[in-house]
C-alpha cells in the first residue's frame, strides 16, 4: 500500500482536506489560548507590586509636607524633591519603602503625622502610623 501524501491522490479528497484544515484550526486556536493564559508559569505580570509585605507605606500612598512617608521605590527618585526626607529607604535595601530624614534628633521637625525614632542604630523620621514610638508621635490606642 502506497503512502499518502499530499501530493497523492487521496489525500487530495475534500473530506481529507476538511479534517486537516480542522485540526490546523483546532491546533491554531489552542495555541492561541495557552498564549493569552500565560501559558502557566513564567513572569509575574508588569504591573505586580514589588513593594515588601512588610513595609507599612503600600504604592499611590503620599507623605506630609516634609515628604516624609512619601512611597519610594528603589530606582524612582520619588523622594528628590523632598529637601527634609531626601532618602528611599528602599534605596539602601530596606524593607520601608518611604521617604525619609536621617539624622534626627529631639529638636528636629519630622512633620505632620511623623516623629523621632530614636534608636542604638540611629536615627530617622517615620510616620508615626508605621511606628508611634517616635519622638512626636502621639501613642498609639493600645
Amino acid at each position: 500500500m502506497s503512502a499518502v501524501t499530499p501530493s497523492s491522490p487521496r489525500w487530495r479528497r475534500p473530506g481529507r482536506v476538511a479534517r486537516a484544515a480542522a485540526v490546523a484550526v483546532a491546533l491554531a486556536a489552542l495555541g492561541a489560548a495557552l498564549v493569552a493564559c500565560g501559558g502557566g508559569g513564567g513572569d509575574p505580570p508588569v504591573d505586580a507590586d514589588p513593594t515588601p509585605a512588610e513595609s507599612c507605606v503600600r504604592p499611590g500612598e503620599v507623605g506630609n509636607a516634609n515628604g516624609v512617608g512619601q512611597y519610594c521605590t528603589p530606582t524612582g527618585g520619588e523622594c528628590a524633591p523632598f529637601d527634609l526626607a531626601p532618602l528611599c529607604l528602599a534605596t539602601v535595601g530596606q524593607d520601608q519603602w518611604f521617604c525619609t530624614r536621617i539624622g534626627c534628633d529631639a529638636s528636629t521637625n519630622c512633620g505632620d503625622g511623623a516623629g523621632c525614632l530614636i534608636e542604638t542604630e540611629g536615627s530617622a523620621c517615620v510616620p508615626c502610623r508605621c511606628d508611634d514610638r517616635g519622638l512626636g508621635c502621639p501613642p498609639a490606642a493600645r
